[in-house]
């Protein structure tokens, strides 16, 4: 509890540097005529679960497989007893062909469960069975093609208050090592961090993160 008392006024004192323009930014100087860098493909993601659809079976096949909804329920209403609808879980492909039910992250409605915020949880599948290689109190915003890889880096938007005021952190992701991993944040609130402390401002949101286990 104390690292957290420490690190969430460092963060406040950086968001209010950032806004306010505090940190020194360098002289404009003559920019050098640099070749086109070829585009990322980007897919801008928002889930509204009231307008949300399942593709087939294979997603409820996945929730019964996971044990995260109770098939019997009478309607698609409760969420202390959610039923497998696309009410309360969406589904996401994570790596380039390869099908849902081996690979996918699972975006699940707040309540769902008792549980009062989104939760993100990543699978893939080894021998035959399903293994949650990632979790997340957040939600996912972005997905984006990573170059010489058959996985997609995500931006997973997270969510936390402090003295009754909000923070949101926009922060990438990119897979490695079987999992994702935290590669930076690029957003507090919506405004970009500068690319001058953009790693610095990384660093401390990266400890809340694990210390407040908004990643688990």
């Amino acid at each position: 509890m104390k690292k957290n008392k420490v690190l969430i006024p460092i963060v406040i004192i950086i968001i209010a540097a950032l806004v306010t323009g505090y940190f020194f930014t360098k002289k404009p100087t003559k920019k050098k005529v640099d070749k086109p860098k070829e585009k990322t493909e980007i897919q801008l993601i928002e889930t509204d679960f009231n307008a949300n659809t399942f593709s087939g079976t294979t997603e409820i096949e996945l929730l019964k497989e996971l044990g995260v909804c109770d098939s019997t329920a009478p309607n698609d209403k409760n969420l202390d007893r959610p039923s497998c609808s696309p009410r309360f879980f969406r589904f996401f492909n994570y790596k380039k062909n390869a099908p849902l039910r081996n690979n996918f992250i699972l975006l699940l409605r707040s309540g769902v469960n008792g549980f009062p915020a989104r939760r993100l949880l990543i699978f893939e599948r080894e021998n035959g069975k399903l293994v949650k290689t990632n979790g997340f109190i957040g939600y996912i915003i972005e997905k984006r093609a990573a170059k010489n890889t058959l996985y997609d880096d995500i931006v997973i938007r997270f969510y936390e208050k402090y003295y009754e005021q909000k923070y949101f952190y926009n922060c990438l992701f990119t897979w490695k090592d079987q999992r994702y991993e935290f590669v930076k944040c690029e957003a507090i609130n919506d405004i970009a961090i500068k690319p001058e402390v953009v790693d610095s401002v990384s660093i401390e949101i990266n400890k809340i993160l694990i210390e407040k286990q908004l990643i688990f």
